[in-house]
């Protein structure tokens, strides 16, 4: 695939996304995301006052909330009220006030803000897979088609919230690093690389202090860019090819501009959250009362209920559920992503397998690697995730969507993997084993989901012949069929572009089928 055809494709995605996220934008109904009201009023203070606001006791209520969606949001409640993001990082809402000077404090204004903030996203996140893996345009365009299409990436980045800019923070240190990574080989030596190996570390502080400003979730970055920028440094130390000063200095470049950035706002949420409270969270768990936690869920319905309202609904809601987490899609809709993600994780171990069967997995490669930046970041995003859900129960998908570059990059790669000859086969092995289990236990219990039992089946089979398409012995029997072999070979492509097809077709039909029906007033 020829760079031209490459940079074409990449900007169709980008056109496509645009015009989805535009339709979401449109046609959700008003403050119809969570947390949206909240956000909202957050940069309106902020265009209006020209100050940032502060979280006060009564800027939540939960029962005022409640009511407010009961309602769909009636014309005649206010959402004035709903003010408990005001503890928040101040950068996506300085950055918003603008746009809201200009629309006049148009919600649809601001919620396309928030998806030309996801179209960099896009964009970044094919940037990463692209530098992780040069060689592969495909893979770097899946990958962007991934963070593109999925459905509840788009209905977030449609809405009012910061986490457009702190996903692509995220994502643009993440390429940094990985550029400084390239800059930095073990192996390369010279000032000129030297140099921009300097450069890329001052700009990725700059990124970590920008993400101390936006939200977070992003604070993840300035342990995931000192293991890597400090284990490479420090294992060129141990070998002589770089100097104590050499290493302090990047570590200078890397955590003054960074800690320089956070610093007032540290500073800020000291004096007025106080108990250093440096992002006004415990301030803001004393605000905002009432939420349901894991302890006293747990309590009510036992760990093993807990554990599958974990699994189902963080899966669930990663694909996407709507609203304010209460928009769900058919089931069957679901069991086909559940299928497809199934694949994905099957190819994905093959293609890893085989990666560190050729690698030799020693301390220098897993520091060079651009794999090891992609996997802290989806490591950390973990941790956060089921760090928070230790107090409180938030079990959404949308809290893994930090570690989006590795999540798009992982799903590329899976699925264009299972699409090879060996993981096809094995992957349609599993999903008929997956079949044949859950009609057994349907006949057990009584009964059981026949959509379920007929997709898991429908993709066994359909593996098991796309494997079998691509043995030597189907070649030559095409060729005496008088069909050329290099028709068999476009199977795989247009396997590997039907699925992202099919989810913008899911895209487009989500708004009309789900979320207009069932929340517009």
């Amino acid at each position: 695939m020829s760079g031209r055809t490459t940079s074409y494709i990449l900007i169709l995605i980008l056109f496509v996304y645009l015009a989805l996220g535009t339709l979401f934008a449109v046609k959700t109904p008003p403050w119809q995301n969570p947390d949206e009201p909240a956000h909202y009023n957050y940069i309106a203070y902020v265009a209006s006052e020209r100050r940032l606001p502060l979280l006060a006791k009564g800027d939540y209520d939960g029962a005022y909330l409640e009511r407010l969606k009961a309602e769909r949001f009636s014309p005649g409640l206010s959402i004035e009220p709903v003010r408990y993001e005001s503890h928040q990082p101040l950068l996506y809402y300085v950055l918003a006030a603008p746009v809201y000077w200009v629309s006049g404090g148009s919600l649809l204004a601001l919620r396309l803000f928030g998806v030309v903030l996801g179209a960099g996203v896009v964009l970044v996140v094919f940037l990463c897979a692209r530098a992780a893996l040069p060689g592969y345009p495909h893979i770097g365009l899946g990958a962007a088609a991934f963070a593109a299409f999925l459905p509840m990436h788009i209905a977030l980045m449609a809405s009012v919230n910061n986490d457009a800019l702190a996903e692509l923070v995220i994502a643009a240190t993440i390429l940094v690093i990985l550029r400084w990574q390239k800059a930095s080989d073990l192996g390369e030596k010279g000032e000129e690389s030297r140099i921009r190996g300097y450069r890329l570390l001052l700009a990725t502080g700059i990124l970590v202090g920008a993400g101390f400003l936006t939200k977070a979730t992003a604070y993840i970055l300035l342990p995931v860019a000192l293991i890597v920028v400090l284990g490479i440094g420090l294992l060129q130390w141990q070998r002589q090819e770089l100097s104590m000063k050499g290493l302090l200095a990047r570590f200078a470049l890397l955590a003054v501009p960074a800690f320089a950035l956070g610093l007032p706002w540290w500073i800020r949420n000291i004096r007025v959250y106080g108990a250093w409270d440096i992002l006004g969270l415990a301030w803001h768990d004393i605000v905002v009362t009432g939420q349901p936690t894991a302890k006293g869920w747990i309590a009510e319905h036992g760990l093993s209920a807990y554990w599958e309202r974990a699994w189902t609904f963080t899966s669930k809601s990663f694909w996407g559920v709507f609203g304010w987490l209460g928009v769900f899609m058919d089931a069957r809709v679901y069991t086909a992503l559940q299928v497809v993600s199934i694949m994905a994780v099957v190819g994905a171990v093959f293609w890893c397998w085989r990666r560190l069967d050729t690698e030799k997995v020693q301390m220098d490669f897993l520091l060079s690697t651009p794999w090891t930046p992609l996997l802290l970041i989806w490591l950390g995003t973990f941790a956060a995730y089921a760090w928070y859900n230790l107090d409180f129960v938030q079990h959404q998908g949308r809290y893994l969507f930090p570690a989006l570059p590795a999540w798009s990059l992982l799903f590329a790669l899976g699925w264009w993997s299972v699409l090879g000859r060996n993981a096809s086969v094995f992957a349609g092995g599993v999903l008929l084993a997956v079949a044949a289990t859950r009609l057994l236990a349907g006949i057990i219990a009584g009964g059981f989901d026949r959509w379920t039992f007929l997709l898991y089946c429908a993709a066994g089979i359909g593996l098991l012949v796309n494997g079998l398409l691509s043995t030597r012995s189907a070649g030559l029997l095409a060729e005496k069929c008088g069909l050329r072999r290099a028709a068999l070979e476009l199977v795989r492509p247009v396997l590997f572009v039907g699925l992202f097809a099919a989810m913008v077709g899911l895209d487009i039909a989500i708004p009309f089928l789900y979320i207009v029906p069932q929340l517009d007033a």
